[in-house]
């Protein structure tokens, strides 16, 4: 229960990070990898290269990573129409 909470506050807190305003995602960039391939963030993650990225969908893919269980935390950024993940 905990954990769904500091997850559903952690999802809330990144969304304002990446802007509540949607856009087309022109590139990904995932920082922070060390033990876990980029080949398996983009197996979990929900969005692609070409899709629109709203709140409902970055929320979505904060979840989905989160439920792989590699990493205790993960910030959404945008710059541009880039997303940038960063995972620890």
């Amino acid at each position: 229960m905990k954990r769904l909470l500091l997850t559903a506050v952690m999802s809330a807190l990144m969304i304002a990070e990446v802007h509540a305003e949607s856009f087309t995602i022109s590139d990904i960039r995932v920082n922070g990898l060390q033990r876990v391939s980029a080949g398996s963030v983009f197996g979990a993650l929900p969005l692609n290269v070409g899709d629109q990225a709203d709140d409902r969908r970055l929320v979505d893919s904060t979840r989905s990573l989160f439920k792989t269980g590699f990493f205790q935390d993960i910030q959404l950024n945008r710059d541009g129409n880039v997303l940038i993940i960063n995972v620890v």
